[in-house]
């Protein structure tokens, strides 16, 4: 666990070099790393909370990178547990088909999909839907219950065989996702590659 983070000297979204500390907080485990309580007495590793802010492009970032297979392969939150995030999905796919007037057999794919609860919402209009997310559990429980998830992260390369396999997507969602990435420029590169030209993506 020694070498599962490492701190990046220069900011996400533009590149500059120019990032300063801002605030410092405790270092702190992995949201959601619950311990048994056999475990209770072992060290828990914890990572820095260090905000930094970029003098160039004024993006606030952790420059700490956790690797994300320790944050999210073995991820237990799942969407469909909170009934007004479930209604929130339904009212957020409805807004979606109803103001893009996505066509039915349509292709939409959501990055870091969960449990797929959006993507259910899709799939009842319709659309044919795909999900991505590196949680293997979860991602295996979404696909058996009829919801297609790929047990990954998202790339550019995954985006290519994703569209030579499928074809583009007319709607291409991430939701609280764009914040847990660091290769933000890998992750809109690979949208880019899969977006129909007509399409939309909602972050």
């Amino acid at each position: 666990m020694a070498d599962a983070h490492t701190r990046r000297a220069t900011c996400r979204l533009c590149g500059s070099s120019d990032v300063h500390p801002v605030l410092s907080l405790t270092p702190t485990p992995p949201a959601n790393a619950f311990v048994p309580a056999a475990d209770l007495d072992r060290p828990q590793a914890a990572f820095p909370l260090d905000v930094f802010l970029c003098g160039d492009c004024r993006h606030a970032q952790l420059l700490d990178v956790v690797d994300p297979a320790v944050l999210f392969e073995n991820y237990v939150y799942v969407s469909g547990t909170s009934p007004v995030f479930v209604r929130h999905f339904e009212d957020y796919a409805n807004a979606v088909i109803d103001r893009f007037a996505t066509p039915a057999d349509s292709l939409v794919l959501d990055i870091g999909s969960n449990d797929g609860t959006l993507l259910g919402f899709f799939q009842e209009a319709g659309m044919r839907v795909l999900g991505v997310d590196p949680a293997h559990d979860i991602a295996r429980a979404a696909s058996a219950r009829g919801i297609e998830t790929l047990a990954a992260f998202f790339t550019p390369d995954l985006a290519r065989e994703i569209h030579a396999e499928r074809g583009g997507a007319s709607v291409i969602t991430a939701n609280n996702v764009f914040a847990h990435a660091d290769d933000l420029t890998g992750m809109v590169a690979g949208i880019a590659a899969l977006l129909d030209p007509g399409g939309v993506f909602v972050f």
